[in-house]
This record gives C-alpha cells, sequence and structure tokens, in this order.
C-alpha cells in the first residue's frame, strides 16, 4: 500500500489526521529505502505467530514491524538513512518472561526485547515503539506519559524518556542496538499526599446535590503523587450538585482554619495560580488529573511588583458562576476574580491549615518549608 492508497483505505477513517501524516510519511521513507536497495522484515503469513523480526538494513535505513495480532504486536523501529555505513542484518526477538531482571527500582509493564547485533552504535538515533500494558499503569495510578524504557546494554541497565506514547505503546530513540523494556516507576506509598476538601459553611447548600441531608454530604478529595519533575494530583468528589462547574486554585492562604471554622486572621487569599476546571456529572460525581509542580517547590513571583518568591501551600476551588451560590447569600453583582473571564462566585471548598505548623497539605516537610 503506497501512501495515497493508505489515505483513500477504510482504515484511515479510524486514524487522526496526524497519524496518517506520520504513517503516510514512514511509508514514502520506506518506498525510497526499498528502492535504495535496503529491506523491510517480511510479515509472512498472518496466521502463523512471528518467532522474530529481521531484515538487511544499509545506509538508506528501513524499518521493522510486528504483525497486528501475536507477540511482537505494536512493536516497530525505524532506523533512519545515514544511522549504518553498510548493509547490516538487524534482528529482534521476544525475550521470555524472566529472561533479564529490570532494576529494583522499576517495575516492567511490557514485553522485553533484544535488538541485536548488541551493542552495535548508529550514527543516527532509531526510533523504537514498544507494547505496554496500560492496566499496569493505571494499576499504579500513572498514565501512559509516565511510562519510560529500560535499556540493557554492556554497561548495564539505563533508562530512557520517551518521546511519545498512546494508550498502549511508547516511543524512545536508541542510539545502540540492545535489550529494551517498558517499564515504570512506581509512586512512593510514603510519600503520596491526600487531603479533604472542607466547604465553606454559607456555601455548602448550593454546592451539595443533597442539601441538609447529613448522611451524603458533599466530599471532594485530594491525591497528590510525587513524579519526576512534576506532581500528579487526582481530585475526585461525590454528592456535588449535578453540572456544577468550579475554578481549581492554588493559594498562598486558606479562608479556614484548622478547625474547618473561618480564621479570625484571614486577610486575604495571596498569591494564587490557576490550576483547573471541575465540573460535576449527571451523578454528582467529580473526577479531574492535573499534572504540575504542586508540593513543596510551588511558588510566584513579580519583580516589577516587588513581589518575592511566594509559596502557594493550599488549594481551594470557587463557584464558575456566581448565580450558583445567590440561594446561599452571594450576591452575583460582585463577582469574585477567581476564573477565567474573572467573573467568578465564592469560594466553595478549600484545604485547611496544619494545626502546628500553619502550612497547608502542599507542604510536605514543614521544617524546610517556607511560608
Amino acid at each position: 500500500m503506497n501512501a495515497i492508497d493508505l489515505l483513500n483505505s477504510p482504515t484511515s477513517r479510524k486514524l487522526g489526521c496526524h497519524t496518517l501524516a506520520r504513517r503516510a510519511a514512514r511509508l514514502v521513507a520506506f518506498a525510497a529505502a526499498l528502492a535504495a536497495g535496503t529491506g523491510c522484515a517480511e510479515q509472512g503469513d498472518p496466521g502463523a505467530s512471528q518467532t522474530a523480526l529481521s531484515a538487511i538494513i544499509g545506509p538508506a535505513g528501513g524499518h521493522l514491524q510486528g504483525d497486528r495480532d501475536g507477540p511482537y504486536a505494536g512493536l516497530e523501529l525505524l532506523i533512519p538513512a545515514g544511522a549504518l555505513d553498510a548493509d547490516t542484518e538487524i534482528t529482534i526477538t521476544r525475550l521470555a518472561d524472566g529472561a533479564h531482571a529490570l532494576p529494583e527500582a522499576a517495575t516492567g509493564c511490557g514485553p522485553m526485547f533484544a535488538i541485536e547485533p548488541a551493542g552495535l552504535a548508529l550514527k543516527e538515533p532509531a526510533q523504537v515503539k514498544l507494547p505496554y500494558d496500560d492496566a499496569v499503569v493505571t494499576d499504579a495510578e500513572l498514565s501512559g506519559d509516565e511510562v519510560k524504557v529500560w535499556v540493557e546494554t554492556a554497561a548495564g541497565w539505563g533508562r530512557e524518556l520517551q518521546f511519545e506514547s498512546s494508550d498502549d505503546t511508547v516511543s524512545i530513540e536508541l542510539g545502540e542496538l540492545a535489550v529494551v523494556a517498558a517499564g515504570i516507576n512506581r509512586p512512593n506509598p510514603d510519600e503520596i499526599v491526600e487531603f479533604t476538601f472542607t466547604p465553606v459553611a454559607q456555601f455548602k447548600d448550593c454546592l451539595a446535590q443533597y442539601p441538609g441531608d447529613a448522611r451524603r454530604p458533599p466530599v471532594v478529595q485530594a491525591r497528590i503523587i510525587p513524579l519526576e519533575g512534576r506532581d500528579r494530583m487526582i481530585i475526585t468528589g461525590r454528592n456535588i450538585k449535578p453540572g456544577l462547574g468550579f475554578d481549581l486554585f492554588s493559594i498562598e492562604h486558606s479562608l479556614l482554619g484548622a478547625d474547618g471554622q473561618r480564621d479570625p486572621n484571614f486577610a486575604g487569599f495571596g498569591l494564587a495560580w490557576y490550576q483547573a476546571d471541575l465540573e460535576a456529572n449527571s451523578w454528582g460525581r467529580v473526577r479531574q488529573v492535573i499534572k504540575t509542580i504542586l508540593l513543596d517547590e510551588s511558588f510566584g513571583l513579580d519583580a516589577e511588583a516587588g513581589l518575592p518568591p511566594t509559596r502557594t501551600f493550599h488549594m481551594g476551588f470557587w463557584f464558575n458562576n456566581p448565580e450558583d451560590a445567590a440561594a446561599c447569600g452571594f450576591n452575583p453583582a460582585n463577582p469574585t476574580p477567581f476564573n477565567g473571564e474573572q467573573q467568578a462566585g465564592p469560594l466553595a471548598m478549600t484545604s485547611l491549615p496544619d494545626a502546628w505548623s500553619g502550612l497547608g497539605p502542599l507542604c510536605t516537610d514543614p521544617e524546610t518549608c517556607q511560608d
């Protein structure tokens, strides 16, 4: 199938434009490679299970790809032009489970493959796409963009960060042929931060799906998983009025004290960062995932205004529509600035400070945090 056939095929109706463009471009490149005398792996009988992938690839580059079904499904190797000086037999073999143990900190989430000749250095990096099991990733409360690839060379195991991922594959660049496997770093349970947002008493009935029902109060919780270079925050809620929208901010100060009552010394929220939108579905459920720096190191500054680096250790969310809080005594004619249009309602729920340190839950070590 050539690039034009691909774009006109029934398959094209199931693919996104970017995927089509990439595949069409690759087909053009592969056709040029074949014309120059290089090879791609033969797929063989679609009904037969592949035992290995192999092809002679030369200076013009080439491609190896597994069948849609079977032990090599999802696997691709693209060696670009100029990576090899001479025709070379490239082979990929799927290794038996447990044949090579990953480093202790890694959890495998996909098959392990040996790309040979082992140790062959490439003048241009190859692109490798590996399959992974999304169930293993989601069980660890991670997502596809946290999947990495472990690479075993003569020097031992190393790790490559991905440049692309989908729901079941991860892609890296590889400068030396080696053993490769998709994996994850499971979060340390001791480092996970959890807290529950506390409703502002005045507006509790306006955000509740069941106003006045003590058995079914509105509940919103946060679970923050520290990751490399950022944190993953999972917000879940229940018993929220269906269809209600909110705006989530990280803030410097909480309106409430450690006891959940309005802080008599509250003078303002201080520095605030707009983080995300929240919306209750038809069942009164809320779910949102945020990936950014939250724990310990989140701060803002404004040198022109004379604002030094300022930490934001609290979180709160505001009614997006001022009218949604009118029945609870809020005046919609005097909106707050806490949404994208700066026309929001009042604070609905917020985090509470620690009774001992006075700091918010985004500070995990009060001895080193600076409020």
